[in-house]
């Protein structure tokens, strides 16, 4: 199989990009970081949100003829912060690489996926959850990548190609171990919520639980890949804490985080 990687520097794209090694398929890896270069992969140093930088990519696969069986969409950045109070070019950032960068990928890369070839897309867990104060901007990236990720499986449905959704927790990546000191970094930085991000970042350590090993995400992805007949949604390693409280009311959601943070 031929298999484009977003992502595939480090993370769950790189533990991706080395499960796919390990079978025997040939990746191709896209990263705003070098990758390792090493046996059956060609990696390339692009932005997934500059049209001109896939084009390099997309020229190479061209030229060489290749046919992907796969894009699994990977790469995605975090960041905590007060929705009124978080930098602007910034925020938009996380917007643009979790949404827009995930939407034009497959948009410059389909015409290289082969009839009966599969789109992966990694949202996460909380995109079906409501959001958290001060994750909000990460939550609703993430639940817009999951709705589109339902709008373009609806599409290419129709001419035989499958999207499949992953939805994962906590694991153990730069991008996790970031948003721990995010966190911190928020609470020292916020104006409005000084005594309620401390509180948050307090209780957000005890509560995240251990994060897995990559390679472990990257087990479920390869299957979701390969298998005759996956799952339209995986899920793993779901917070159980997060799953009850966004099935309260939101009212109560609302009124249990405010004691919380407010204690």
């Amino acid at each position: 199989m031929d298999i484009l990687i977003t992502g595939a520097a480090s993370g769950i794209g790189r533990a991706t990009a080395d499960c796919f090694l390990a079978q025997g398929h040939r990746v191709f890896g896209i990263d705003v970081a070098r990758s390792q270069q090493r046996e059956n992969f060609t990696g390339f140093v692009a932005d997934i949100t500059d049209e001109a930088s896939l084009h390099i990519v997309q020229t190479y696969l061209q030229d060489n003829g290749i046919v992907l069986d796969a894009i699994l969409n990977i790469a995605g950045i975090h960041m905590m912060a007060s929705l009124v109070e978080g930098d602007y070019s910034r925020m938009k950032k996380v917007v643009d690489v979790n949404l827009a960068g995930t939407m034009l990928v497959n948009r410059v890369f389909h015409p290289y996926l082969k009839r009966g070839g599969r789109i992966v897309i990694v949202t996460s867990e909380v995109a079906s959850m409501d959001p958290m104060p001060f994750n909000g901007l990460y939550n609703v990236t993430k639940t817009a990548l999951d709705c589109y990720a339902q709008a373009l499986r609806q599409e290419l449905n129709l001419i035989g190609q499958r999207v499949i959704t992953v939805r994962p927790g906590a694991v153990a990546t730069p991008l996790s171990n970031g948003s721990v000191k995010a966190t911190a970094d928020l609470a020292d930085t916020t104006v409005l919520y000084e005594k309620q991000a401390g509180r948050f970042c307090q209780i957000a350590a005890k509560f995240m639980g251990t994060p897995i090993a990559p390679q472990k995400l990257a087990v479920l992805i390869y299957k979701a890949t390969t298998s005759k007949r996956p799952k339209l949604i995986y899920q793993k390693h779901r917070n159980p804490g997060l799953v009850l409280l966004s099935l309260l009311p939101k009212r109560l959601q609302c009124a249990i985080i405010k004691a919380l943070l407010n204690w």
